[in-house]
């Protein structure tokens, strides 16, 4: 545990502008990353750095870290001055293996890290450094501070190249050299405690007046961390898990007092992984730059902010998917140009997992986790994947064909060669759902479906043929039960008006003469209940009009060959 000294005073500012300042920070966060840098009063403020040389590197980085010392002596490490300063002494570093989201905090504390530790060894003379006559004249490559395995490296690739910088290695093990000689005297001159004044002061939107009047236990270092760095980020996750926590309780909860719309109920899904967007974003702000958690911590911090935002990133994707699938899915325009909607929900649900993935990719190159090799080097895996999955590939393949030949669709009955009929419920990428007459929902593999008879009740009208075949008695007048059958069928209102029902003699039976009474109904999901109101209709009617329907009856006549 080591105690930390008091915060450089800074300018002050009228106390209502702080609350100004925290709504401008808010607001413009995601275009920040530190405050602006201010000018630095450079003749050329835009010409590139001399790096042609181990001599010119070191002077130009100990130069900017020098100009950044005097002014963080006076000002503090807010000046936007001071900052730039430091962030030209960066340019000095090959970061080239730092992920990109990382480079500013990463580049920040490796030069105060490379300072503290200049500032402990014993300069070399200048005539010791080669400069670039000498790297030319001896095609040299790179040069290592006498002592130490602090190495300037020429730049071998990259925009770069050729420019000669502290080599990647130097910059992976600053922090390891740092604390080798971190008990070790300043030599004179030198920017004394430059490292900790950053690690323990505070970002641009808290005076470090209220810093400095906090108790002494709450400047003091631990794990490289002020105690009051550590509460404000504790409570800072706090309240951010809160945020979280409560609205997506609120999403899955009736908050609308129970008149839960549409409009409503999609805003409700979105917040969730809007939210989380959000807090993530801004947690990994107020920590880093206002909070100021350095080192190893902000490390293992950032990789946790990042997991959050590739989860609430991909989380939001799908669900903006699926609120843009049934929105066109549920659009009056579509309905007149007889879009399936399962072909709809299809191409959407490829186009979200197509921008999920790169989304993952691009954002992956960016926080320095590399997918290109992982899919480079999946040639064979890729080829046992896709023999394990065979049976999915033909499913999904098969739902494909399902919809672009589209043989039937949803809300369609259909009855199967194996013998399962109903109605069509969904036809997704692996499967298609057919809902029974008996409200069982049955899930049949595309590819199955794809090889076998369907017979479609629905195509290419939604009205289903009905055949009753009814028997009457040889005495019975066949005009009046054709009368009477017509007269049932337009009775019934289930039944279609066109075709027109109609009755057709069949065949002289051994007991009765076979009449079948032809209707249609208006949907297969009529087929039940419409036999049925026929049927109990013919049984009542013809027993008022006196039309017999027999049995099946025989005379048996027997023989006695003794008489």
């Amino acid at each position: 545990m080591t105690e930390r000294r008091p915060a450089k005073a800074a300018t002050d500012l009228p106390k209502g502008n702080y609350f100004v300042i925290f709504l401008l920070a808010v607001m413009l966060w995601g275009g920040l990353g530190y405050l602006p840098a201010a000018a630095i009063d450079d003749l050329y403020p835009l010409a590139p750095p001399d790096l042609s040389s181990p001599r010119s590197t070191l002077a130009y980085f100990t130069q900017h870290m020098n100009q950044a010392y005097q002014i963080q002596l006076t000002a503090g490490f807010k000046n936007p001055e001071a900052r730039a300063h430091i962030q030209k002494a960066v340019r000095t570093l090959d970061l080239s293996d730092v992920a990109p989201a990382d480079r500013q905090d990463v580049g920040f504390e490796t030069a105060l890290l490379l300072k503290e530790i200049l500032d402990r060894l014993d300069p070399p003379s200048e005539s010791d450094i080669p400069d670039a006559a000498v790297m030319n004249l001896g095609k040299l490559t790179q040069w290592t501070l006498p002592h130490t395995e602090i190495t300037i490296a020429s730049a071998a690739e990259g925009p770069r190249k050729g420019q000669f910088l502290f080599n990647r290695q130097t910059v992976a093990r600053m922090r390891d050299f740092f604390d080798r000689i971190r008990e070790l005297p300043y030599k004179e001159g030198a920017a004394v405690g430059i490292y900790e004044d950053y690690i323990f002061s505070p970002g641009p939107l808290i005076p470090n007046r209220l810093i400095n009047a906090l108790p002494p236990w709450a400047q003091v270092g631990f794990f490289e961390q002020a105690v009051w760095q550590w509460l404000g980020a504790f409570l800072l996750l706090a309240a951010g898990a809160l945020a979280v926590i409560v609205v997506f309780r609120w999403s899955r909860s009736g908050a609308d007092g129970g008149t839960r719309s549409a409009g409503l109920a999609t805003w409700r899904r979105f917040m969730p992984p809007v939210t989380l967007l959000i807090v993530s974003g801004i947690l990994r702000y107020l920590v880093d730059e206002q909070i100021n958690i350095t080192g190893a911590v902000l490390e293992y911090f950032t990789r946790a902010m990042r997991i959050l935002l590739f989860f609430s990133g991909a989380w939001f994707i799908l669900v903006a998917g699926r609120g843009v699938t049934e929105l066109i899915v549920h659009s009056p325009r579509l309905k007149p140009r007889n879009i399936d909607p399962n072909l709809t929900r299809l191409i959407c649900k490829l186009f979200t997992w197509v921008l999920l993935i790169f989304m993952v990719w691009n954002t992956s190159e960016y926080l320095g986790l590399s997918f290109t090799a992982v899919f480079a080097s999946a040639g064979i895996a890729g080829i046992a994947l896709a023999l394990a999955a065979r049976e999915t590939l033909a499913n999904f393949f098969g739902g494909i064909s399902i919809l672009m030949d589209r043989p039937f669709k949803t809300g369609d009955f259909i009855l199967l060669e194996s013998g399962e009929r109903g109605m069509v419920v969904n036809v997704g990428m692996r499967s298609t759902r057919l809902l029974t007459r008996d409200d069982i929902q049955i899930a049949i593999p595309n590819s199955i479906i794809t090889n076998t008879k369907v017979v479609n009740e629905s195509a290419p009208q939604p009205r289903f043929r009905i055949r009753i075949r009814v028997g009457v008695s040889y005495d019975a007048d066949i005009d009046q039960v054709e009368r009477t059958l017509l007269a049932i069928a337009d009775e019934n209102k289930l039944v279609s008006r066109t075709p027109e029902p109609r009755v057709r003699f069949r065949a002289f039976g051994d007991s009765a003469l076979d009449f079948e009474l032809l209707c249609w109904a208006r949907s297969p999901h009529d087929k039940g209940r419409l036999i049925h109101g026929l049927n109990q209709a013919i049984y009542k009617t013809f027993k008022a009009e006196g039309i017999e329907i027999p049995f099946p009856q025989r005379d048996v006549h027997l023989f006695n060959d003794d008489q």
